[in-house]
């Protein structure tokens, strides 16, 4: 009796020891991917990529740069913004709004605050806000952004660049970021 009560425990200790127990699962964390994104991570992401369709179309004051082969800074803007977020779960509210009214949904940020789809806006010699430009990436120093340009069209400039120096840099304003009230969520919580 004594020798089948020994082989029963040889027998359970053998099935404990080889794999039998409960395995303990240890999860990986959640990618970074999986966060949940506020409409400003989107548009940093975004941005850069969302303007190269735009850039090279040609100035026209009240153009739609995604309806014809023109746009305005304002335009731009909108629809640069706009298509930033496509798919992501935000959507920009206004189809369009002039650059006194971007100015007035958007906010001061200072430089150090400043990212990617983050606005940028100059004066005219009245020192009124009569152009805007978006930020579209920031590298080594040099604030990179795009803007419609009565004379080049869509372009992309620098805060290192010659006109920069030579004509922006004196009509520079403000650095501004869009107030959360011009987001739609589509389902996320952010």
């Amino acid at each position: 009796m004594r020798r089948i009560a020994l082989s029963a425990l040889v027998v359970v200790v053998l099935l404990l020891a080889t794999g039998c127990a409960k395995k303990q699962v240890i999860r990986e964390p959640e990618s970074l991917e999986q966060e949940t994104k506020t409409p400003y991570d989107v548009l940093e992401k975004n941005i850069y990529s969302a303007t190269k369709p735009f850039i090279g179309k040609k100035y026209k004051t009240g153009a739609n740069p995604e309806k014809s082969p023109y746009t305005d800074c304002s335009h731009l803007v909108c629809a640069v913004t706009k298509n930033s977020l496509s798919g992501s779960g935000f959507d920009f509210k206004p189809q369009y709004l002039p650059s006194d009214k971007i100015y007035d949904m958007s906010y001061e940020v200072t430089k150090h605050e400043i990212r990617p789809g983050d606005l940028m806006f100059f004066t005219d010699s009245k020192n009124s806000q009569n152009h805007v430009g978006l930020i579209t990436r920031i590298h080594k120093g040099a604030v990179y952004f795009v803007q419609a340009s009565s004379q080049a069209g869509v372009v992309e400039s620098s805060t290192k660049s010659d006109a920069w120096e030579y004509y922006w840099k004196r009509r520079f304003d403000s650095f501004r970021r869009w107030k959360k009230i011009v987001f739609k969520e589509l389902g996320l919580k952010y």
